[in-house]
C-alpha cells in the first residue's frame, strides 16, 4: 500500500515543472520550428525535470523503508514471521532486558546506514542532474 500512493507527489512535481517550462522561450521556439510534442518533451522538458523526479523517487524509497520499519516495530506492519528491520528491532526489545545490547544495535545501525546511503544517492542524482541541465 505504501508504494501505491507514493507516485502522487512525483506527479505533482512533474506537472508543476512542465507547466513552468512550457512557456519558456526555447520550448516555444522549438514548437514554432516544427518540433512535435514528443520531440519537445524529450529534448527540452524531460532534461529539466528529470533530476527532480529521480530525487523524489529515491526519497520515496527511503520513506517507504522508514514507514515499513516503523509499522513493523509497532506490530501493525508485516507479520512477525517476515523478517524486517522493524520486526528485528521489536523482537530485540526483549533481548535488551537480558543484556544482549547488540541485538538492537546491529539492526538499528544497518537501518540508519542504509537510509543515509539512500539519501546520499538521492543528493548525488539531484546534483548530477542539475549539473547536466546547466551544461545544456
Amino acid at each position: 500500500m505504501i508504494g501505491v500512493t507514493g507516485w502522487m507527489s512525483i506527479a505533482k512535481v512533474v506537472r508543476t515543472e512542465v507547466r513552468q517550462l512550457r512557456s519558456s522561450e526555447y520550448v516555444l521556439a522549438s514548437g514554432c520550428m516544427g518540433g512535435g510534442f514528443l520531440y519537445v518533451l524529450w529534448k527540452h522538458l524531460a532534461p529539466n525535470f528529470m533530476a527532480s523526479v529521480m530525487f523524489m523517487v529515491v526519497m520515496n524509497v527511503r520513506g517507504a523503508i522508514v514507514a515499513e520499519s516503523t509499522l513493523s516495530f509497532m506490530g501493525i506492519g508485516l507479520p512477525v514471521e517476515v523478517i524486517t528491520w522493524g520486526s528485528m528491532l521489536s523482537l530485540a526489545e526483549k533481548a535488551l532486558l537480558t543484556g544482549s545490547w547488540w541485538m538492537i544495535l546491529i539492526p538499528g545501525l544497518f537501518l540508519i546506514v542504509t537510509l543515509v546511503c539512500i539519501t546520499d544517492i538521492g543528493n548525488y542524482l539531484r546534483r548530477s542532474g542539475n549539473r547536466r541541465c546547466r551544461n545544456l
